[in-house]
């Protein structure tokens, strides 16, 4: 064989190569992630651990990261803390050569604070207007959690009272008003001002929480006069 000869068919030889690796370049699969993720509410709650169910599945050299938040994982279930109300990203991403990371998923969360539960005294939501005689003939305050969907115990309340220019705070160790706050009810006039803090729950996750100070505006009508006994000490 000639040299001519030879040099052709070995330049055929690095082209048939060079065709072989281009080819085989071009028919590399990409990996087809098939990401869900599953919670029990659609809002991620302050100050409660969140539970995500994050099931990945294509690839194993990925990583997971929710913003401004704090988690631990076992498997693919994360508890996830959040901090600040307003939002927060989920993201999958597909670790690349070199360092390099690329999102393969993202699902947008809406950060909350669980919201507080709402007072009641004898049934009058607070900051609003009640009978001085209801007070003292329905006597109790109660509050109700929107988060939990269910009222929960009151464990105990301070009442201010104001009269005569004076101002006293009359502490009741359950969610009924004491014989000397209702007294000191019982004289007030429509206009005075009610100012309720230090309102102690019982909440269901077992935490005592309390609730931030409100006041009740007292008015006077007749729904409750006929029949009504005033209370001294003797009673």
């Amino acid at each position: 064989m000639d040299t001519k000869k030879y040099l052709y068919l070995f330049a055929l030889w690095l082209l048939s190569l060079t065709a072989f690796a281009q080819g085989a370049t071009i028919r590399a699969k990409k990996i087809k992630w098939k990401i869900s993720v599953s919670t029990a509410d659609t809002v991620l709650w302050i100050a409660k651990k969140n539970l995500l169910v994050i099931d990945i599945q294509g690839g194993i050299n990925y990583k997971v990261e929710i913003k401004g938040a704090k988690w631990k994982n076992t498997g693919n279930k994360y508890s996830v803390e959040v901090f600040t109300e307003g939002s927060t990203m989920l993201t999958v991403y597909e670790k690349l050569p070199d360092n390099k990371m690329r999102p393969v998923f993202t699902k947008l969360y809406k950060v909350m604070d669980i919201p507080e539960p709402v007072p009641y005294v004898c049934s009058v939501k607070a900051d609003s207007v009640i009978d001085k005689l209801q007070i003292i003939k329905e006597d109790n305050i109660t509050a109700f959690s929107a988060y939990y969907n269910t009222q929960v115990p009151v464990l105990g309340f301070d009442v201010i009272v104001s009269f005569g220019g004076q101002s006293d705070t009359l502490t009741s160790t359950c969610n009924h008003f004491t014989l000397d706050m209702k007294r000191r009810i019982h004289y007030l006039v429509p206009g005075s001002i009610l100012y309720f803090e230090n309102v102690y729950c019982a909440m269901p996750d077992g935490k005592i929480q309390m609730l931030k100070p409100f006041e009740i505006y007292i008015d006077e009508t007749n729904k409750y006069k006929v029949g009504y006994r005033l209370l001294s000490g003797n009673n």
